[in-house]
């Protein structure tokens, strides 16, 4: 398991820098054209690259060939899907927020020049954040066969296609040590992911440097409904009740794939991380404070 510590400050001289922004945002392009002048003006190559929802972002792993960093205009959403197209080759990324929540990244859209001239003066630290790895065995054939193998940034999601529909399923480290969950559905998350879907469902807020693994029961039908936190050492295997339907698995809100009730999923932490940029001073519980209007005097 890799250890999770922020780099010194002055990490990488940055010559290019690749620019994507959400295509859907309003004033997206144009703060894309801003940041690109105000890193060309202070001699650094920068180039820009749309986004858009639900498109093949294979283009983008080409778009991101030679360059020392990146900037991303937009949510989390976009962000989580550039991670996952970019996790065999990453490079550090800084998130402009152009809309939601957005926890991922680092900066306001207001804020967008100050963020700037941090890169330029090499006033930034690198935050490793943690993938999550997922993969499905399928045990209904003669001999048992890995089907899916994929990574998220934030979360797996265990549910039915038609939601509100209860799912019956088994967690545990092995068969005899496994917990029964009676919901209509089961978020397994990293700490970055903690602040996201599993935080709506009633899920623990951690700081994002920490390696665990989250597991948030949906609207649950069991007097046990606790969310759960375990050592990101931990490697979790989910079994399903042998009359279930309909199941489905989606990572980080946006890749899915069918299930089989004799199917086996494993989740673990990935040895992979993916580097992402903070401002110099902003702490997790400064962001903490901004995100849920926390703003209060000591």
């Amino acid at each position: 398991m890799p250890t999770q510590t922020k780099n010194p400050m002055n990490p990488i001289k940055l010559s290019n820098v690749l620019i994507i922004y959400n295509s859907e945002k309003e004033h997206a392009l144009e703060s894309a054209t801003q940041a690109k002048d105000f890193l060309t003006h202070a001699g650094i190559q920068a180039e820009i690259c749309p986004h858009h929802k639900n498109s093949d972002t294979t283009h983008i792993k080409k778009c991101a060939i030679g360059c020392d960093a990146i900037v991303v205009l937009g949510g989390d959403g976009t962000i989580l899907g550039i991670v996952r197209e970019l996790a065999d080759s990453p490079r550090p990324l800084l998130g402009i927020n152009m809309g939601g929540f957005g926890f991922l990244t680092s900066c306001a859209s207001h804020e967008l020049n100050i963020a700037l001239r941090c890169l330029i003066e090499q006033r930034w630290q690198i935050q490793n954040r943690y993938f999550l790895r997922t993969s499905i065995t399928r045990t209904s054939t003669s001999q048992p066969v890995e089907v899916f193998n994929s990574l998220a940034l934030n979360e797996a999601l265990l549910t039915r296609s038609q939601p509100g529909r209860l799912m019956e399923l088994w967690l545990g480290e092995n068969r005899e040590s496994a917990l029964a969950y009676r919901a209509d559905g089961l978020i397994m998350s990293t700490a970055t992911g903690s602040t996201g879907h599993s935080l709506s469902a009633g899920g623990p807020i951690l700081d994002p440097n920490l390696a665990a693994l989250v597991i948030t029961p949906v609207s649950p039908h069991s007097l046990f409904n606790r969310p759960l936190v375990f050592g990101g050492e931990k490697t979790l295997h989910v079994w399903f009740n042998d009359s279930a339907e309909e199941l489905l698995l989606i990572l980080d809100g946006q890749v899915r794939t069918q299930l089989h009730a004799s199917d086996w999923v494993t989740i673990r932490l990935s040895q992979r991380t993916f580097p992402t940029i903070s401002m110099p001073g902003r702490t997790f519980s400064e962001v903490l404070r901004y995100k849920f209007n926390l703003r209060g005097t000591p």
